[in-house]
């Protein structure tokens, strides 16, 4: 059965059905950095894009020229910044030259919005060095993936300001990527999105929440508890991905999360994809979703896995801090507001 079938407007459904109230998760508070939130300008065809670094480096040069061809697709031109060319190890450049770029970035005016060629590692490193007042004063587009958590998570808490956890230099730009990266960044719509039928999505606990969407790698994001970065999760929804982890490596984060108190602050969970998690030992190994169901199933809240962000081809593009609605019945999330103005 088609699962689309069952989409429909749950406040009406709360109303008409007095049980389904029990499974509805409202936000529970609402966050001053919600109050004060700050939303870039909507992208236009014919801006300029600043692509950066921020983190790994760039072992590829053809990658510049691939970038080219991926922002034209959609209408924008690419500048390149200076870390695109240059190393420091794995990192792309010492963090002081990093968080340099990243501001002036951001303080161009020529410049409309930012993306990551890569996520890679080092990013976190960059955080103590940027200017949260000037990045919250010269608010536009900032979008990647994977180690750009880090940024993306401090730009929310730090300078109260949405980003976008989307496709990255390196992506694949598909049609479906291509598509919820325009409504997302360019038509101010109120996006549905929906796991497709042929996706691995599956219900771990049926219900429906409403908050701010907060998350990403869930490396990445787990290393952030305890630092000055991570917000106040208290009625957030928390989407997370990872790639090249074991079972119980994932088990370990979860387990972080949950003794910081944060898996029972939060109104929902969503979860990507998370690709290459099949453990080496199979027979000596919990399976990945086991970990995910002993962790997340008796939260009482909606969790699905499915969704389709992260380090996979097909890509929604997800604003951070932005109001949303998810149903874990179906793998569908809907934005609640514009995340561009």
């Amino acid at each position: 059965m088609d699962r689309r079938k069952f989409i429909f407007n749950t406040s009406l459904a709360a109303a008409s059905i007095p049980l389904l109230s029990a499974f509805i998760k409202a936000n529970e508070a609402t966050s001053p950095i919600s109050q004060n939130l700050t939303l870039p300008k909507a992208l236009k065809k014919g801006d300029n894009i600043g692509v950066i670094a921020p983190g790994g480096a760039i072992f590829n040069n053809s990658s510049i020229e691939k970038c080219k061809i991926k922002l034209d697709a959609v209408g924008l031109n690419i500048i390149a910044g200076k870390t695109l060319s240059t190393q420091h190890g794995y990192l792309s450049d010492t963090d002081e030259n990093r968080a340099k770029e990243i501001m002036e970035m951001f303080t161009n005016p020529k410049i409309k919005g930012i993306l990551a060629m890569r996520g890679g590692s080092g990013c976190a490193r960059v955080l103590p060095f940027l200017d949260y007042d000037v990045i919250k004063q010269n608010c536009k587009p900032f979008i990647g993936m994977s180690d750009i958590t880090a940024l993306l998570t401090a730009f929310y808490t730090k300078a109260e300001m949405t980003s976008f956890h989307g496709p990255v230099g390196y992506s694949t730009w598909t049609d479906f990527t291509k598509k919820y990266f325009r409504e997302t960044l360019f038509d101010k719509k109120e996006t549905e999105m929906l796991a497709p039928d042929h996706s691995d999505f599956y219900t771990i606990s049926k219900g429906l929440a409403q908050g701010e969407l907060i998350g990403g790698n869930l490396t990445v994001f787990s290393q952030l508890v305890g630092t000055p970065y991570l917000p106040d999760m208290r009625g957030k929804l928390l989407f997370m991905e990872d790639i090249n982890e074991e079972p119980y490596r994932v088990d370990r984060m979860l387990m972080q999360l949950k003794l910081a108190g944060i898996l029972s602050k939060v109104n929902g969970v969503i979860i990507g994809e998370f690709r290459k998690c099949d453990p080496e030992e199979p027979e000596k190994s919990l399976s990945l979703k086991q970990v995910l169901q002993d962790h997340l199933s008796n939260l009482n809240i909606p969790v699905f896995y499915g969704a389709k962000f992260g380090h996979i081809k097909d890509k929604w593009t997800l604003p951070i801090g932005i109001k949303a609605e998810m149903n874990a019945n179906i793998g569908s999330l809907k934005l609640l507001e514009p995340a561009v103005i």
